[in-house]
């Protein structure tokens, strides 16, 4: 298709050069022939790039040969600076055009990137005014000191209950609560190694509130100067989740006492208090009498009542420092400091009356004491081991009387 617009505009110059030549003088054919081979050379570059200026060249110098004959030294000669002109005029052209082709091009690609600049800058201030979670940007000198705040979102503001003006006045580190003393400054430091931390801490609301939060901070360049983006979390319900949870592991379902992993994980922490005291400590091992007769007697909903009852009233015969469990089925556990173990033994059996009393049945226990320093609680499974042999020896006592 351009091969046929250039053949349809050069031909006609030519045919136009040819008569020329056979009608007018030598000298005006030079004439004549400049302007001829130049625009024909300038629309073929114009239209078909240098290829086509060489063609209209070509075409044109032959043509002057041909129609002069009897000047061929003269001819040739000026044929040859036509051709030279045609070419330097078509390379010229071609490059203007070609320039003007890529500088239309930059035009557009620099339109396309300013519209994608601008629509990807609107999406990063919707993400950032309209996030649920909040989102600041502050400063970070090169000591690891975080500066003052450059940006916070409306979620920041509603967290930490500032105005975004009280907030842009302020630094991270008057917020900062962290329960580890140094944190901030120890996560700055990791952030400039490593451009990126995420860790948990807690903020400092206006009114004085303590807001656990998870913290996902990247570092980045401003005009050369490095600016941190954090985004923080509210994991207040997370961490109730948690403790709820927790709570599920450690404490038996029924009666809300330590089970037995809620014993064990409790041991250590009441060994510390006994240590720390320098008083013995009493374990108490039990299981109900004939429970397994209650339950067929009176079905396994009564069974369930008096293992409640038996343990609100262990609950309520000792201190809340003291550890009470069931470990499972009808099997009780007690530890107790600052005790001995006949006073221990006399509130578990009056604690059974108590329970008997609140479900109407009468409810006895066998148990066996045990008396330990701190020492022996680090050997949970020995200690209640020895007070399960003694709490055998009482309730075959019990069945001989």
């Amino acid at each position: 298709m351009r091969w046929s617009r250039m053949h349809t505009i050069i031909t006609p110059l030519v045919v136009a050069y040819a008569v020329a030549v056979l009608l007018v003088p030598l000298e005006m054919i030079q004439v004549l022939g400049v302007p001829v081979v130049v625009a024909g050379a300038y629309v073929a570059g114009m239209r078909g790039g240098v290829t086509a200026g060489l063609w209209a060249v070509i075409v044109s110098g032959a043509a002057f040969l041909l129609s002069g004959a009897g000047h061929v030294g003269s001819y040739v000669a000026t044929a040859v600076g036509y051709i030279v002109i045609g070419l330097l005029v078509g390379l010229a052209v071609d490059d203007f055009t070609g320039q003007r082709k890529r500088l239309q091009e930059a035009v557009e690609a620099a339109r396309l990137a300013s519209r994608q600049l601008e629509m990807s800058q609107r999406r990063y201030r919707l993400l950032f005014e309209q996030g649920a979670d909040p989102v600041y940007l502050h400063g970070l000198d090169h000591d690891a000191e975080p500066t003052s705040f450059i940006a916070v979102n409306d979620a920041t503001c509603g967290l930490l209950g500032y105005t975004r003006e009280e907030l842009l006045g302020l630094t991270p580190r008057a917020i900062d609560a962290a329960p580890q003393p140094g944190q901030l400054r120890r996560m700055m430091r990791v952030l400039l190694r490593e451009g990126t931390v995420r860790y948990e801490s807690v903020r400092r609301a206006r009114d004085g509130e303590l807001v656990p939060v998870e913290i996902a901070s990247s570092l980045t360049e401003v005009e050369g100067e490095p600016v941190v983006l954090s985004i923080s979390r509210d994991i207040r319900e997370r961490q109730r989740e948690v403790r709820r949870l927790e709570e599920l592991t450690l404490h038996d379902e029924l009666t809300g006492l330590f089970n037995r992993r809620g014993l064990d994980v409790m041991l250590p922490q009441q060994a510390k208090r006994a240590k720390r005291s320098g008083r013995p400590v009493v374990v108490m091992y039990g299981d109900i009498d004939e429970f397994k007769r209650l339950n067929d007697t009176y079905g396994h909903e009564r069974g369930d009542a008096v293992l409640v009852a038996v343990a609100r009233a262990l609950r309520a015969a000792f201190r809340e420092t003291d550890l009470v469990a069931r470990l499972g089925g009808d099997e009780f556990c007690v530890v107790a400091e600052d005790i001995s173990a006949a006073h221990l033994a006399q509130r578990v059996d009056d604690a059974m009356e108590a329970a008997g009393r609140e479900v109407g049945i009468a409810v006895r226990m066998s148990h066996g004491e045990v008396v330990s320093g701190w020492p022996g609680l680090e050997e949970p499974a020995e200690l209640l081991g020895r007070a399960d042999a003694r709490m055998y020896q009482a309730k075959q006592a019990r069945r001989r009387s």
